[in-house]
């Protein structure tokens, strides 16, 4: 006998679309059996599969649909790698929290902020090769290679290869530890490519030649990231192999202790293996000043409107032949550094020649830069605001969260590359300043910016945790007023106070994200901020204040260490554990629902697929290919759903938007959003949803109902606070206010007959509250009009 699947869309269809948690169809429709009727594995749409055709469930008049986009950011163990790119996406999201965005072209400050970002991402991206650069190619081949000083205490084991005959020279040996740089510019380019198949190669159709924008968030350009993403990765990769030529040709110049003047040398122009060395290095700082100039034109990282079809002919031009001639250029570098040059004559250094130099201009590059994303803010803050709005929430740390977030990533790219650093130093001897290296033990020279960018890192990790459990611990005030709501909403809470203390810890520990979390990270960033500018000031006064403390490098190693280990458990724990995904997760989430604006090689935007999914998927379900098979659909969003709900209610066509109605619960909307992302989620783009909700002879009537709980971290009212409904109360999803408060726990006392009491359900399993259903009912029945 077969399975029936109704696959109709006449009538009523409830399309649900999950949150963070990643919650599979066949939870997201509470149906055993599910059947894909639409996409595919990575982000389909799936229908209850049944025995018979039903005659109440999924009728020809309503049926349940769920939209599942979980496999673009859940997976297996390996996807916590991912984290290892947070820097990346970091600096996406700086970028998405400029209040200064407007619809149309942008203001010369926001130009200027765009234009600092992509450059400031592109020395991200410098910083991890450069870091892979200085473990491998410096420690293992340049030092570790070094037959005269043999500084490495595994020279004799695991390390013996590096003094085979074949390889005895220090271009062999750089040539084979480059291996471990190109290996992970390779993997980036890898998963840059694959993940942009997925994600910005899907096509975003144009629905009018001049469409009524009135705010970027309904602007389809933002989704339409398949040529922007396409050139800036091929910039990047190109940059990142050039700098890794550079390094195997630089330190076998003659005299390369004189930097770029080297090359002025006559002796470096001999004809034969040095010439060649020559030019290839030349070619490779050429390249690699174009590419920087390149990715701070405006026009490379631009979106276009879509026009209505894919565009594919371009996608073989100079951008797709870029890399592949930087790579081309590293196998030359490889050559002429592998036969090119002479133990005898170029015995190794202490140090791997340029390295110390390019690390200190990167970093000062990277200073400046964010200097200058925080003096143009300080200049244009008045009039990048946008008019208060009563009832929303501002932004914090002062509105210079776009400059907050980019240091944020920039501390942790430069934390991890002097983790690296010194994590394999440590391992392969014993990190030294060039200074105060000895002979009485193998002591590996280290740069001095990586011992305090390292202890610096170790510093504010510490902090961190010691601000983070004194914020939780001082939790007093907020369980006081959460004590008082309790004693409001539940009449029976004089009985027991032990159950009603324990309502109020739950309604409590859900404010923190809002409150103390906010203020927590606040706290945090300032002091990052005050530990970076005195570190750089005691730097230039005196380096050798931290590398002669012997006792605070191995802290920072070990510290360090630690929060790398438990940042790939995060990302694991992230992806297995739904509980730890719905609060910790929903800080990815938030991030990776950005485009790649900014750095191609971070994680992907999921936005990229699923709002153009639905979209597609919403003009189909309301008929508007076929007019005589119209239906009617309730976008059901719970979690970051709401998010991508909002942003394809604003990009769709008013033919239509007119059968559609929207149910959201559980949203971070106005709770993250709006208060981070002001230009994109503010008074007038909540306004835009609402209006383009409404019937046409009533246009105060929003048909949109959002659903939230005291007990929910992440989920909160999005227009305005509703009341707490008191015990027994039912509430009603008819009258016009878009926003309604849901009791939870549902009842104070244990039911007759039950082992416990009902329990807080916190951020999930909305579905099971009496309110959810009336809301649908009351859509399908015509009483929210």
């Amino acid at each position: 006998m077969g399975l029936y699947v109704n696959r109709g869309r006449e009538g009523w269809t409830e399309l649900r679309v999950h949150g963070v948690s990643g919650t599979p169809p066949e939870s997201l429709l509470d149906h055993p059996g599910v059947e894909r009727v639409a996409g595919d594995v990575q982000a389909g749409c799936y229908r209850r599969r049944w025995q018979i055709a039903p005659t109440e469930e999924d009728a020809d008049g309503f049926r349940r649909e769920a939209y599942s986009w979980g496999g673009l950011t859940s997976g297996d163990g390996q996807r916590a790698l991912w984290l290892l790119l947070l820097p990346f996406m970091l600096l996406n999201m700086a970028y998405f929290a400029d209040p200064g965005h407007r619809v149309g072209a942008p203001s010369l400050a926001v130009a200027f902020r765009t234009g600092v970002q992509r450059l400031l991402a592109l020395s991200l991206t410098g910083t991890y090769v450069l870091g892979a650069v200085s473990a491998s190619v410096d420690l293992v081949g340049w030092q570790c290679g070094n037959a005269t000083v043999r500084p490495c205490a595994g020279n004799e084991s695991w390390l013996r290869w590096l003094n085979y005959g074949w390889l005895d020279t220090p271009g062999r040996h750089l040539t084979v530890t480059a291996a471990v740089p190109i290996a992970l510019v390779m993997l980036l380019w890898y998963l840059g490519n694959k993940t942009w198949q997925v994600a910005e190669a899907q096509p975003v159709l144009q629905s009018a030649p001049t469409p009524d924008v009135r705010t970027p968030l309904e602007d389809r350009r933002m989704w339409n990231g398949r040529g922007p993403v396409r050139r800036l990765r091929s910039l990047h990769i190109t940059a990142a192999l050039t700098v890794i030529a550079v390094f195997l040709l630089a330190p076998l110049l003659d005299r390369p202790e004189r930097g770029p003047n080297a090359l002025l040398d006559g002796r470096n122009w001999e004809a034969g293996a040095m010439f060649f060395r020559s030019s290839c290095l030349v070619l490779a700082l050429l390249v690699l000043a174009c590419v920087v100039v390149w990715v701070a034109v405006p026009g490379t990282g631009r979106r276009e409107r879509p026009n209505g079809m894919v565009e594919n002919s371009s996608e073989s031009d100079f951008y797709r032949v870029l890399p592949w001639a930087a790579l081309a250029l590293v196998v030359g570098a490889a050559v002429a550094a592998s036969w090119g040059s002479n133990g005898a004559r170029t015995p190794a250094a202490s140090q791997l020649p340029w390295e110390v130099a390019w690390i200190h201009m990167l970093f000062l590059a990277q200073a400046v830069m964010l200097a200058a994303l925080l003096v143009s803010q300080l200049f244009t803050s008045k009039r990048d605001k946008a008019p208060p709005a009563p009832n929303l929430p501002r932004q914090p740390w002062g509105g210079f969260v776009q400059t907050g977030v980019a240091f944020l990533g920039w501390a942790l790219a430069g934390a991890l590359a002097a983790g690296l650093m010194l994590r394999v130093a440590e391992i392969l001897g014993a990190p030294a300043a060039a200074y105060r290296r000895g002979r009485e033990q193998a002591q590996l020279i280290v740069p001095d910016v990586y011992f305090w960018a390292g202890t610096g890192a170790a510093v504010l990790v510490l902090a961190a945790v010691g601000i983070g459990t004194v914020s939780w611990l001082v939790q007093s005030g907020v369980r006081r007023s959460a004590a008082r709501e309790v004693a409001k909403a539940y009449p029976a809470s004089q009985s027991d106070p032990r159950r009603a203390a324990d309502i109020a810890t739950a309604w409590a520990r859900a404010q923190l994200l809002e409150s103390t979390g906010r203020k927590t990270l606040g706290i945090l960033l300032t002091t990052a901020a005050a530990v970076a500018v005195v570190g750089i000031v005691v730097y230039v006064v005196d380096s050798s204040f931290v590398t002669d403390q012997r006792w605070l490098v191995l802290l920072a190693n070990l510290v360090l260490s630690a929060a790398f280990v438990g940042l790939l458990w995060a990302g694991r724990q992230a992806y297995k554990s739904p509980r730890f995904r719905r609060t910790v997760g929903i800080l990815w989430d938030i991030g990776t629902f950005w485009p790649r604006e900014t750095h191609p090689l971070a994680p992907p935007c999921y936005a990229e697929r699923t709002v153009p999914d639905l979209l597609k998927r919403l003009e189909y379900l309301a008929g508007g290919d076929e007019p005589t098979k119209r239906g009617k659909v309730i976008l059901s969003c719970h979690s970051q759903g709401s998010v991508i709900g909002a942003a394809v209610i604003l990009q769709t066509t008013a033919d239509t938007n007119r059968d559609v109605r929207m149910l959201t619960y559980g949203s971070p909307l106005t709770r993250l959003f709006v208060r981070f992302f002001p230009a994109f989620f503010n008074a007038e783009s909540l306004d835009r949803i609402g209006g383009l909700l409404t019937p046409e002879d009533a246009p105060a009537l929003w048909r949109w109902r959002n659903l939230y709980r005291p007990t929910d971290p992440i989920g909160s009212w999005v227009v305005a606070p509703a009341g707490l409904p008191r015990e027994g109360t039912t509430v009603d999803p008819a009258p016009s206010p878009v926003d309604r408060q849901l009791l939870d726990p549902a009842a104070f006392a244990r039911p007759a007959g039950d082992l416990v009491h009902p329990p807080a359900l916190g951020h999930s399993n909305y579905f099971a509250d009496p309110a959810f259903e009336a809301t649908v009912r009351a859509f399908r029945n015509g009483d929210i009009r």
